[in-house]
């Protein structure tokens, strides 16, 4: 009886544990959601460098859906709405370095205090500043562009605000300037009529419009070779870069000299509650994948470098550890490597995935210091087992010792009855007992040890009677 009950409060106790280990696995897999990455793009170029993730991310059992027509403040936006569903965008570097300092309103630092919050996967390519003018026009420095109508790009743009920061450096904004939310054409048509005198913008080199706009004859290119150093040294997310003379052609010749240029970097980012588990996969998608040196006619990239991007060197924003091993390595964790894209291919949730990811090195770092106790402990456990079950022998050869020793003793106190009950007790007790089959034969010389006694205490009634 006390078996079995043992037995079953064993077992409740276990479903029990099981019970709740399944409900706080299923608890957290919720949480975790499915492997679904929505990320917003604005240029073609964030588009395609997108689209070039699919592969790897779609084999290690994760969604990609690209989402167009958002750029600057609205996909900042999108990504700090946990209703959007969007949880990676690309943004133009510098734009929310913009909103701090002091060049920044107290609204902008604000945002920036929020925009701040977004995790960084890396950044991914340049983006050159390019400021065009008029032929007749010189234009050295920014601080020459007061009393000019100055196109900065749509109010949506991530360059329109980059390009205030740096206008609003040079003393230049909207009391001694015409600044004015449109972007150049490719054609550079609002120069020529008088619309604009100045028009800035931010595009990587290979763009169809830059590629159009360095060949229009009648504008010039500002070279910042003067203070490059300077906008390096004072805004991180800026470096420079040199358009050599005839980079773009050689014949005719284009540029017609060097021109030193500031480069903002591309950034993909991220919202700050994406699981770790898929933050590792969308990194080492990015790092698998890098942009093409080459562009759709199969020249190569102006700035381009081989191995310069990606990079997790980021001025703006957090990368987190993670994300910076695998740029180290190259590889997933081993965990993740192998799990994913097995998953993937039997259709187990990623949720499933990623919390093991998440959980395994934890329980690794519970079970050693276990093991280390638990080792001696298993080999201990067949002595532990045997003296188990011999217990319950020693103890009814503890009573028969007892037993024994009453009727060795002489005397006017012996009680045939009473004896005789203790042995029968003792008896009935023994054959009660279960063992398992390897311990019968002590069973067997305990119940043999009785009948002995037995048979001692049937004659001892004539010994007793010869005494007297």
């Amino acid at each position: 009886m006390d078996s079995t009950y043992a037995k079953t409060a064993a077992a409740s106790v276990l479903a029990g544990v099981i019970g709740l280990a399944s409900y706080g696995v299923v608890r957290e897999t919720q949480t975790i959601g499915e492997g679904r990455i929505v990320v917003a793009t604005g240029s073609s170029q964030y588009y395609e460098l997108a689209e070039s993730y699919r592969k790897d991310l779609e084999r290690n059992g994760i969604k990609l859906e690209v989402q167009r027509l958002t750029e600057g403040f609205a996909t900042l936006r999108l990504l700090l709405d946990p209703k959007s569903g969007v949880n990676a965008g690309f943004i133009k570097g510098g734009l929310v370095g913009s909103l701090q300092g002091r060049l920044a309103t107290e609204k902008a630092k604000g945002r920036h205090a929020e925009f701040g919050k977004l995790l960084s996967v890396g950044r991914l390519f340049y983006e050159p500043i390019w400021v065009y003018s008029r032929g007749d026009l010189h234009v050295a420095s920014l601080r020459d562009l007061k009393d000019k109508k100055i196109f900065t790009g749509t109010k949506e743009s991530g360059a329109r605000r980059i390009v205030n920061q740096l206008l609003k450096a040079n003393g230049i904004d909207k009391t001694n300037a015409t600044l004015i939310d449109q972007d150049l054409p490719a054609d550079a048509a609002p120069l020529f009529d008088g619309r604009a005198d100045v028009a800035i913008t931010i595009a990587p080199p290979d763009s169809d419009k830059m590629q159009e706009l360095v060949r229009v004859q009648g504008i010039r290119l500002m070279d910042f070779s003067a203070e490059a150093e300077a906008y390096d040294n004072r805004f991180p997310a800026l470096t420079k870069v040199v358009l050599r003379k005839g980079s773009v052609e050689f014949n005719p010749v284009i540029p017609s000299e060097d021109i030193t240029l500031l480069a903002t970097t591309a950034a993909l980012v991220v919202r700050s509650d994406m699981h770790p588990a898929l933050m590792s996969l969308l990194t080492h998608a990015v790092v698998g994948n890098p942009r093409s040196g080459f562009d759709k006619q199969g020249d190569p990239v102006l700035f381009y470098r081989a191995g310069e991007f990606p990079s997790a060197s980021d001025p703006e924003f957090t990368v987190p550890a993670d994300t910076r091993a695998i740029y180290k390595t190259g590889e997933l964790p081993f965990l993740l490597r192998f799990l994913a894209p097995l998953n993937a291919r039997l259709g187990v949730p990623f949720s499933f995935t990623a919390f093991i990811n998440s959980y395994a090195a934890q329980v690794l770092l519970v079970l050693i210091p276990l093991l280390a106790v638990a080792i001696p402990l298993f080999k201990a456990l067949p002595a532990i087992y045997v003296w188990n079950v011999r217990r319950k022998l020693i103890y009814w050869y503890r009573q028969l010792k007892a037993l024994e020793k009453s009727l060795d003793s002489r005397g006017a106190k012996y009680d045939m009855a009473t004896h005789q009950a203790e042995l029968e007790r003792i008896d009935g007790a023994v054959r009660r007992i279960r063992v398992p089959s390897f311990f019968s034969n002590e069973l067997y010389d305990l119940r043999m040890h009785i009948d002995l006694v037995r048979q001692r205490l049937s004659g001892r009634p004539n010994l007793q009677m010869a005494a007297e």
